[in-house]
């Protein structure tokens, strides 16, 4: 015998809440999409995949300092761990956890550092950050739905 699930409150977003109920997989899938680029940052330093017009450096904070190959290849693999993480987070707001808003702003935030470091390259990914953040400070409930309590 199964019981029936409670009816969700007048107030109560759910994922059958129509085009409102779109926005947040969206952003999730969006947080995948912009994970799945931070692995261009690891593949450039691991000689994986190289971008027409795109050289490879070992320059980070806009040319100013060299970090060598191996410091290079290093960060490489910071960059890949955020890639995951990205995935990560996506899965979280998929699944209603109830850190994925903490945890989309931590990484949010760590990219916004690495690229950052790797300006000029990095450019694109900097703005994105800082636009899904203030996406984020001006309508983090549009875009995160909260688990059913």
């Amino acid at each position: 015998m199964t019981t029936p699930l409670p009816e969700p409150a007048a107030g109560d977003r759910n994922i059958g809440a129509g085009a409102a109920g779109l926005l947040p997989l969206a952003f999730a899938a969006f947080m995948v999409l912009h994970g799945l680029v931070h692995v261009i940052g690891f593949t450039a330093p691991w000689g994986i995949y190289a971008m027409r017009g795109v050289g490879y450096s070992t320059a980070i904070l806009n040319g100013s300092i060299d970090i060598g190959d191996a410091a290079s290849r290093a960060l490489g693999l910071v960059w890949l761990a955020v890639s995951v993480a990205f995935v990560a987070v996506a899965v979280m707001l998929w699944r209603h956890h109830p850190l994925a808003r903490r945890a989309t702003v931590a990484v949010l935030l760590f990219s916004l550092v690495l690229c950052a470091i790797r300006l000029p390259g990095a450019v694109a990914g900097l703005g994105i950050d800082v636009v899904l953040l203030a996406l984020l400070a001006v309508a983090s409930d549009r875009l995160i739905l909260r688990p059913n309590t």
